[in-house]
């Protein structure tokens, strides 16, 4: 696997971050605390400073990771700030169109070519299922972010793979990664 780690911390941030968003963006698609209490402020609000916090102390990451390059990821901090930093704009963007209200065509536009440029990166995590899972995983996300703006998607189908996308291919490695157990 192209990640030998000399420190830990920032790829465990970044997952941490990343995952907190895709978290409480699924949970509002599959209606858990996504109505408003009479009254109320707009839940989708919340939603959105979270995942405006998350992508902006991704980009936080993404700009440690190259200062200090080639540690904590040796030669391959390039890449990996590169597919995070794509990930931290979509985070960032969506949490500033959500807090807004704004159409949400522009992110599931966006989404389309974030979805392909994780393909690529399967080879780049050669020895690792769990991280080759996760290009596919993110990959079937992203689309379905566009399918699902666009009306061809169910927004729960999209909850549930967000879902996945949180524990999978968020959390469990930044815990596998910060306790020090191989990634398999």
């Amino acid at each position: 696997m192209n990640l030998p780690l000399v420190n830990p911390l920032p790829l465990t941030v970044l997952q941490f971050l990343l995952g907190m968003a895709a978290w409480v963006n699924a949970l509002f698609f599959l209606g858990v605390g996504a109505a408003a209490a009479e009254g109320g402020a707009n839940p989708l609000k919340t939603v959105g400073w979270i995942s405006l916090v998350s992508g902006l102390g991704a980009f936080t990451v993404v700009w440690y990771l190259l200062v200090n390059r080639p540690a904590p990821l040796g030669d391959n901090a390039v890449a990996v700030a590169g597919l995070a930093s794509i990930y931290a704009l979509f985070f960032t963007a969506l949490g500033a169109v959500e807090i807004g209200g704004l159409d949400l065509k522009p992110i599931a536009n966006l989404s389309i070519p974030i979805a392909v440029a994780s393909l690529p990166f399967i080879p780049f995590f050669a020895g690792s299922i769990l991280f080759q899972s996760s290009m596919v995983v993110w990959t079937i996300a992203f689309a379905l972010v566009a399918t699902t703006v666009y009306g061809r998607t169910p927004a729960k189908l999209l909850g549930w793979v967000l879902v996945v996308t949180a524990i999978w291919t968020f959390w469990l490695p930044a815990v596998m990664i910060s306790l020090g157990i191989a990634i398999f």
